[in-house]
């Protein structure tokens, strides 16, 4: 497993993406909860920051990919 740190430096939006990661990786259920309600955090606090001026395209869908991405894994145990 690559550690989290070198993912980081290869993602494009790192603030939010580092938080989908992690809920992706978690193994352990118990915990995945979390891990999944913290990248919902970062998603939505990154949208909430850029109200008055909109993620790019590609950022966009980069966050609604995420937001289905958890969905995914809330709803089942992958």
């Amino acid at each position: 497993m690559v550690p989290l740190a070198s993912v980081s430096n290869t993602l494009q939006f790192p603030d939010w993406q580092c938080a989908v990661e992690d809920a992706l990786h978690e193994t352990d259920w118990t915990k995945r909860g979390e891990c999944i309600r913290n990248a919902r955090a970062a998603i939505f606090s990154r949208l909430k920051a850029k109200l008055k001026r909109p993620p790019g395209t590609l950022e966009r869908i980069a966050l609604n990919d995420a937001i289905h991405i958890l969905q995914v894994l809330r709803s089942s145990k992958l």
